[in-house]
């Protein structure tokens, strides 16, 4: 049968030659379409992401490596550090400004319901 199909089988366009097409299991593209190049929003963002070892209160802990940027940070702005100061006072003043403008436009059922939907889904 199959020696019926490859005698009627016409070469022409989009019909190569039988022995030029690619063998059952095997790709035209081995490598696969190239991976696009990282912003550097999203490398800086992945590097932030892994995890580290730290040391707090005698014990070993594994956090991101955000959460120790925010911890260290947080602890030199209360140690008096003024440029750890100047980087935690406008986020704080901007989540201020918003749970203010947020509780001028919601009652409070809507309130208490976000209150509670952060609680759940932010706090570890």
């Amino acid at each position: 049968m199959m020696s019926d199909n490859f005698e009627n089988y016409e070469v022409g366009y989009k019909r190569p030659p039988r022995e030029h097409q690619f063998k059952p299991g095997h790709s035209g593209n081995p490598k696969g379409r190239p991976k696009k190049n990282k912003t550097f929003k999203e490398e800086i963002s992945n590097e932030l992401d892994e995890l580290i070892y730290i040391q707090e209160n005698g014990q070993k802990k594994q956090i991101t490596k955000r959460k120790a940027l925010a911890k260290k940070i947080i602890n030199e702005a209360l140690s008096g550090k003024i440029s750890a100061t100047k980087i935690i006072s406008p986020l704080l003043f901007s989540e201020q400004v918003l749970d203010e403008e947020l509780s001028k436009e919601l009652n409070q059922s809507d309130s208490d319901l976000i209150q509670d939907y952060i609680r759940r889904n932010y706090h570890e």
